[in-house]
């Protein structure tokens, strides 16, 4: 019986897949089942793992194509902290492996996007719309208003189930493309890509209307060309013009979703003095403008309504409630032996979105796109197409 072939494996090409996956030794060694001293001399080139234990790294550690560890140096990859300048070097390293694999996972997404337009000319009509830090954010939310066409009696009327896919939609059709991934909330809610393909991916984690705000706080980003990580927290590094950025986003989120002056006559503005609000008020207003409770509490401490200690007590009990419901929730399923099953259409429509999937079956109409290779566009087996197209088309 003939030997294996020993297998030609870069050292640096494994230090690197570990380190851009955001894993230390102790966490590689034990996602696949190994000593750490085992790891550390692979990395070293004193032993070389088998072809077994590749395959264990490559889909269980790093979450990478099996092809990339053959390769004889580490791939270039854009850096992180060029897609988000609004993270200090120190944030950048800290951030999780988790984060880090969605953050790849979307620039993936953004390179697939490219590819299905890389012969058109067409100018997105996000970039007919200017905007600038010497804009008052105000103003530019309801100049951005008038510019998609969206009345406050149109957004009144939807029902809040159906609020967040037509904001989705709507961005969408300005050329902003819209995904929905699962990553851990404390580190972010939502982050935007930039480039010629701009992206936002919104957290599955938060609540609904709080990825309503999340959105429009991203696209803003996406006008200013500045990409970033949208979280509860700002970056107390943050300083000079990215912070200028991140409080004009805010604020723009903040007046388009809810029209400045509409809000005023809605809650009396001229002989209002209240500092503290009760919930069935924050809720009344949360109904009429699709939004959540905490986007309404944000207004009201714009408008010098409500003051910063209140917002974030309010907004740190209902983190807390959210949390527990869900608790709950997967409790309650645990107990019960049920599985929450989601079918395979509903996830790629509700990760990847209309406009997405439309531009892949076009693929296939101009012939970019074998079916075959729909597949790996929205990752998901051929024979749930037909469900797929169904459901973008209801």
């Amino acid at each position: 019986m003939s030997k294996a072939l020993p297998l030609k494996i870069a050292p640096e090409v494994l230090f690197w897949a570990r380190n851009s996956a955001g894993l230390s030794v102790e966490d590689c060694a034990r996602s696949i089942g190994v000593d750490e001293v085992k790891v550390k001399r692979w990395e070293k080139g004193i032993e070389t793992p088998s072809y077994v234990q590749l395959e264990n790294l490559a889909y269980k550690a790093y979450k990478r194509p099996l092809a990339i560890l053959f390769l004889s140096r580490p791939p270039k990859e854009k850096p992180i902290d060029q897609d988000f300048r609004n993270l200090s070097s120190r944030e950048i390293k800290n951030l999780s492996s988790e984060l880090k694999l969605v953050i790849r996972k979307a620039r993936h997404l953004q390179n697939l996007v490219r590819d299905l337009h890389k012969d058109e000319k067409e100018r997105p009509p996000y970039l007919n719309f200017n905007v600038t830090l010497r804009d008052n954010p105000v103003s530019a939310a309801a100049r951005f208003r008038n510019f998609i066409g969206l009345t406050i009696e149109e957004q009144s009327k939807w029902k809040v189930d159906y609020a967040f896919n037509n904001f989705r939609e709507m961005v969408e059709g300005l050329g902003i493309y819209v995904f929905q991934l699962d990553m851990p909330f404390e580190e972010a809610r939502a982050f935007s890509l930039t480039d010629d393909f701009p992206l936002v991916i919104l957290n599955l984690k938060d609540a609904k209307n709080g990825r309503i705000f999340s959105l429009f706080h991203e696209v803003c980003h996406i006008l200013f060309n500045s990409g970033g990580i949208f979280r509860d927290k700002e970056s107390k590094n943050l300083s000079g013009r990215y912070k200028d950025i991140e409080d004009f986003c805010n604020q723009f989120a903040a007046s388009f979703l809810i029209p400045e002056e509409v809000f005023k006559h809605d809650i009396n503005f001229n002989i209002q003095s209240q500092k503290e609000w009760s919930e069935e008020d924050l809720e009344k207003f949360a109904r009429k403008y699709k939004v959540s409770k905490e986007v309404i509490l944000r207004k009201l401490v714009d408008l010098r309504l409500a003051t910063k200690s209140f917002y974030f007590s309010k907004k740190g009990k209902w983190n807390a409630e959210l949390f527990g419901r869900k608790q709950a929730l997967l409790k309650k399923v645990k107990e019960e032996g049920r599985k929450v099953i989601i079918s395979p259409a509903d996830t790629v429509y509700r990760e990847k979105g209309k406009k997405f999937i439309n531009d892949v079956m076009s693929g296939v109409e101009k012939g970019i796109l074998t079916y075959s290779e729909i597949a790996d566009y929205l990752d998901v087996k051929l024979d749930h197409l037909p469900k797929i197209i169904q459901r973008i088309q209801a």
